[in-house]
């Protein structure tokens, strides 16, 4: 009598010999990982609906209120738009999500057993997401900015157009803010591998941390707190940039310096450290 002994053979895949992974095929896969996600079609849409909200509650308000002898209390057309600035955080919390999610369900092995060289998953990540954010917002801001303008119509705030240079300097500022506040969680993301971790460093050391500081004795402090990550963006959707802290290029400078940063330290770690 004989027995058989049976002996596990590990399958081992061969990619064919004219494989070559590309930046275009990186894209393609996140794009598809993106909309495949619920969190990201609900978090866009909250989002979406929560600023643009905001601006029409506030723009009903100012018309059904409007006193021709308040001078509009300093406000500008683009101001109406400051809720699209609070949902940033829901894009940042998007962003965030946007990678940390593979590593919660462990899916970040196959996507770097895929890409080796594991950067350009990041750089891939960050492309779609800033493609998607800019794109959607856009047409977002802009669809409120005429609606918005559709109920002002007869106060001072109303008779606004795109071809007014602060109108849309301003409008142009919202996606911007946006866009950089997600890529800013993004790269968090990156950074903390964790979910939980990612949201809450950014509400609690990104947000609050700078607010909270400006009550400190020391003026040095105070001069600091306007270059932080998330401070650099305020002089984007201003109208009057004559009381900011930073100019436009500053601005522009300093949300440059933070992406780089950020983005550098998740690349040197995502190379560095076991996924």
């Amino acid at each position: 009598m004989t027995s058989a002994t049976l002996i596990e053979n590990r399958a081992v895949y061969t990619p064919p010999s004219d494989y070559r992974l590309t930046a275009f095929g990186l894209m393609r896969s996140e794009w598809t990982k993106f909309w495949s996600l619920r969190s990201s079609w609900i978090v866009l849409v909250c989002a979406a609906l929560f600023g643009a909200g905001i601006a029409v509650a506030v723009s009903a308000d100012y018309s059904a209120n409007y006193d021709p002898s308040a001078d509009g209390f300093g406000m500008a057309p683009g101001d109406v738009l400051f809720g699209f600035l609070l949902s940033g955080v829901f894009i940042a919390v998007l962003g965030a999500l946007f990678i940390t999610g593979e590593y919660t369900t462990g899916s970040i092995r196959s996507t770097m057993s895929a890409a080796p060289r594991r950067t350009g998953v990041l750089w891939a990540k960050a492309a779609v997401f800033a493609a998607v954010v800019v794109g959607v917002y856009s047409a977002v801001v802009l669809a409120t900015f005429y609606g918005t303008q559709a109920i002002l119509s007869g106060t001072d705030l109303g008779g606004a157009s795109l071809s007014d240079a602060t109108t849309l300097r301003v409008l142009t500022g919202y996606v911007a803010t946006i866009a950089y506040l997600g890529l800013l969680g993004l790269a968090l993301g990156a950074i903390l591998r964790n979910s939980a971790g990612s949201i809450a460093f950014y509400i609690g050391v990104i947000m609050i941390l700078p607010q909270l500081a400006t009550m400190l004795p020391w003026q040095w402090v105070a001069d600091a707190v306007p270059y932080t990550p998330g401070e650099v963006v305020n002089t984007l959707s201003m109208s009057d940039t004559a009381g900011a802290n930073l100019t436009l290029g500053e601005s522009w400078t300093w949300m440059g310096i933070w992406i780089v940063v950020t983005f550098g330290l998740a690349a040197v770690l995502l190379r560095r450290r076991d996924v």
